[in-house]
């Protein structure tokens, strides 16, 4: 009969104790830094694929789609997400890095308040002061003096 001074432990709690601790170091590490490096891996860019839907919709003249159907824009090396519609990323200069096309083909006849950038709604105004989007040239319900913009 050997001696057996105790029991060692096995490969499996060894490798759930490894998975444990790395678990914990990612935990650790996300509340310290922020979770902004993760975001990356779990949502990345999508500009080619909102060029591709884009320009989908203009060649089968899709005026609702390419007009006022929602996407995100996200590009993750300028920290940008925003959701709208391919007119506006087409038509805005904040977006023209991103090279989604303009459909010469569809007419969109939006009012101002039917344009929408991350919710918020265009709103009328005859002012020329600091404003995020100017997209005056989308609205169909302006008078001459008045400009449509959304902060």
């Amino acid at each position: 009969m050997q001696n057996k001074k105790g029991q060692g432990l096995s490969t499996s709690t060894i490798v759930l104790l490894i998975l444990g601790l790395i678990i914990l170091v990612i935990l650790i590490w996300g509340f310290v830094t922020g979770w902004s490096g993760f975001k990356s891996l779990v949502s990345p860019s999508n500009v080619d694929d909102v060029i591709r839907d884009c320009s989908s919709y203009c060649s089968i003249s899709s005026v609702y789609s390419y007009c006022s159907g929602e996407r995100t824009l996200r590009a993750n090396e300028d920290k940008v997400e925003v959701k709208s519609t391919c007119a506006v990323f087409s038509s805005i200069s904040n977006f023209e890095k991103y090279r989604i096309p303009d459909c010469p083909t569809i007419s969109c006849e939006l009012t101002c308040e039917d344009i929408v950038i991350d919710g918020k709604r265009g709103a009328k105004t005859t002012s020329t002061g600091n404003v995020r989007y100017d997209v005056s040239f989308l609205a169909s319900n302006l008078a001459p003096d008045e400009r449509c913009v959304i902060n």
